[in-house]
């Protein structure tokens, strides 16, 4: 995991990350809802990139090499090598080899 700016980040203890995971500040990596009513946590793949401010709640799996972009607001699963903006986030394009 690398962490470029590493103020503000929320990882829940639940959340999965894998390897060479790209981090920036004020991101949230989170489970939905709370106590008894709390959904599963993230998967992130390896080597996913997430911007700054990105939020990625709920029982999400984040494929392998995609990039989140800045304040996206990921609530679905995405398959690897995707590229993810907006709110809510949308596959905009596929990370080129």
């Amino acid at each position: 995991m690398i962490l470029f700016h590493p103020y503000g980040i929320v990882i829940s203890g639940g959340a999965t990350l894998g390897e060479g995971v790209i981090i920036r500040q004020q991101v949230t990596i989170g489970n939905k809802g709370s106590g008894k009513n709390a959904e599963q946590c993230p998967i992130i793949g390896d080597n996913v990139d997430i911007g700054a401010g990105a939020k990625i709640i709920g029982g999400v799996v984040i494929g392998e090499n995609s990039k989140i972009g800045a304040n996206a607001v990921v609530t679905k699963s995405f398959p690897p090598n995707s590229i993810l903006v907006g709110v809510p986030a949308k596959n905009i394009s596929k990370v080129s080899d």
